[in-house]
């Protein structure tokens, strides 16, 4: 029981307060901490994906550090690398390029 449920009980128990108001209370005071174990959970959730979001950012950074630094002739290798790095580009009127990186686990575990 939290502090409010407490005090809640202690005015029930002193006649402060009806049985009929002590259950509306405390029926309202359960949904508050129903609420709020949501809100944890969502929020606990949220911070996973931006954890795992985060870790495949790093990789993919390092990749694309990787790639910077090779020297590379073989024109083969060259578009195997960039088909790794890259899902999808998009051409715009004006030509505006969109590049969409492929950012979910592009690259084979080793």
């Amino acid at each position: 029981m939290g502090l409010k449920s407490d005090k809640l009980l202690s005015l029930h128990v002193e006649g402060a307060i009806t049985t009929e108001q002590f259950k509306q209370q405390n029926e309202r005071i359960t949904q508050q901490q129903q609420n709020l174990a949501n809100k944890k959970a969502e929020l606990q959730s949220s911070l996973e994906v931006r954890k795992d979001l985060n870790e495949q950012l790093q990789a993919f950074k390092k990749e694309v550090e990787r790639f910077i630094n090779l020297d590379i002739e073989d024109e083969q290798v060259l578009k195997q690398v960039l088909q790794r790095l890259i899902h999808q580009i998009e051409v715009f009127e004006g030509g505006k390029i969109k590049i969409h990186y492929n950012l979910s686990h592009p690259f084979p575990s080793n």
